[in-house]
């Protein structure tokens, strides 16, 4: 090519425009030769399919065709210039979108080249730049004598038995009854009758009608029992409704809790004294607080970055991100037999949105200061996890390793250690103070 020659136009221009960080206006302008000769081609080919009373099919005149399809095959035309157009318009110019494009500006006069743009959402260019320096509060982790002491306690409580008693039921007390549910007559539906049911009285997860009414009954003695359900109730034949049952007691039971020695400490400890028992709580609490001021640190850290540093989301990110925390509620419903409702879906979307911004834009941040600082994490480090995560939870070392090799595990390992040397990274550049185990980190400071 000669100096003086210019660069050949293709019959397809493309430009771009970029009026947000996430979005791309791909700006397009077709010759109108080329609509012709597309335009021509459609109709030859719709011309020979063409069957029309009078003449054999693909021998109806063309300008007869033209004129009973030249409309459709003119947008038939158009359709497919967009296709091409786009593809081109994504090639020069190396767009990944978010989002189907949208056709806005659309212009096609008798004369002259068709123009249009096409609108799409792209995942944002992001560059971290305010990161180290950030304040962040450690608490102090202090497990007190009563926190060791209250899981103790559970501990009994879990080893409890129940004993046959000839009394009237109590708090705490397990009561065996039958239950006969009222139908629509008043009489009792002995068809939907439950048998051997076994409720503790002033249990969390009664009823409150029933801890009230059992309170005082004796084996052998009946009572009905009118019991008004929620209107969130699960059972859609409940929700809001009134039931009467006729309750029968068979038996009342006395929680017998052991007493907290060495025997028992044994039996739920793998044959460990109670003062081993104790030291072993005592661990595993200061164990699980280490780990959540970990997660409070990493909260702070991430807060501060996406509050120092300005991101635009694409919308379709952040719908997408909420419509796959509904697709999860909707799963978790599904096992516990609740409904879905549109209501709820409303409600997850707009209390969810804050979360999802967060969420989203750290990711993007994270994501550029690992770029920015080349943080790394390579297959030797993801198989001394796999050994260690082996070893904490007693699995066989090679087997697990199989296991993570053998599906989308890895990717997941190899991320988690990723995030983990990138908040330790920023970590390092932290200012950080110890405060109170007792600080509630996260409260508004009254200015």
């Amino acid at each position: 090519m000669s100096e003086n020659q210019q660069p050949q136009q293709g019959p397809i221009k493309t430009s771009v425009e970029a009026p947000e960080s996430w979005q791309r206006v791909v700006k397009i302008e077709v010759a109108r030769e080329m609509f012709d000769k597309e335009y021509s081609q459609l109709l030859k080919k719709a011309t020979k399919k063409h069957q029309k009373p009078g003449f054999r099919k693909g021998r109806t005149p063309r300008a007869m065709v033209e004129r009973e399809i030249g409309d459709m095959i003119r947008m038939e035309a158009t359709e497919e210039l967009i296709k091409q157009a786009w593809m081109i318009g994504l090639l020069e110019n190396k767009l990944q979108p978010l989002t189907d494009p949208a056709l806005e500006n659309f212009k096609f006069e008798d004369e002259g080249p068709m123009t249009f743009d096409l609108m799409v959402e792209i995942r944002p260019e992001v560059t971290a730049e305010i990161y180290e320096g950030i304040a962040v509060k450690q608490r102090e982790v202090k497990v007190e004598d009563k926190d060791v002491q209250e899981v103790l306690e559970r501990l009994q409580e879990s080893k409890a038995t129940f004993v046959k008693v000839d009394r009237q039921a109590q708090k705490d007390d397990q009561v065996l009854l039958d239950l006969v549910p009222q139908a629509w007559d008043g009489e009792p539906d002995s068809g939907k009758r439950i048998d051997d049911q076994r409720l503790i009285v002033g249990g969390e997860g009664n009823l409150e009608a029933f801890n009230e009414g059992l309170l005082g009954m004796s084996a052998g003695e009946e009572k009905e029992i009118s019991v008004a359900y929620p209107d969130e109730h699960p059972n859609e034949n409940l929700k809001g409704q009134t039931v009467a049952f006729q309750c029968i007691v068979k038996e009342i039971a006395a929680k017998v809790v052991p007493e907290l020695n060495d025997e028992l400490a044994a039996s739920v400890a793998d044959g460990k004294s109670l003062e081993e028992l104790r030291t072993e709580v005592q661990a595993d609490l200061e164990k699980e607080a280490d780990r959540r001021v970990s997660q409070e640190m990493d909260q702070q850290i991430l807060a501060a970055v996406v509050a120092g540093n300005e991101l635009d989301l694409p919308p379709s990110m952040v719908k997408n991100y909420l419509e796959s925390g509904i697709e999860e509620l909707h799963r978790r419903n599904l096992q516990t037999g609740r409904p879905n409702s549109e209501e709820e879906d409303a409600e997850y979307r707009e209390v969810g949105k804050p979360h999802a911004e967060t969420a989203l834009k750290g990711m993007l941040l994270l994501e550029s200061i690992r770029a920015k600082e080349e943080i790394k994490v390579t297959d030797e480090d993801v198989d001394d996890r796999i050994e260690e995560i082996a070893l904490e939870n007693s699995f066989d070392v090679d087997q697990y390793r199989e296991f993570v090799n053998s599906g989308e595990e890895k990717q997941r390992l190899e991320y988690d250690l990723m995030e983990r040397r990138t908040y330790d990274f920023l970590m390092s550049r932290a200012e950080v103070t110890t405060v109170p185990a007792d600080t509630d980190i996260f409260a508004k400071e009254e200015k």
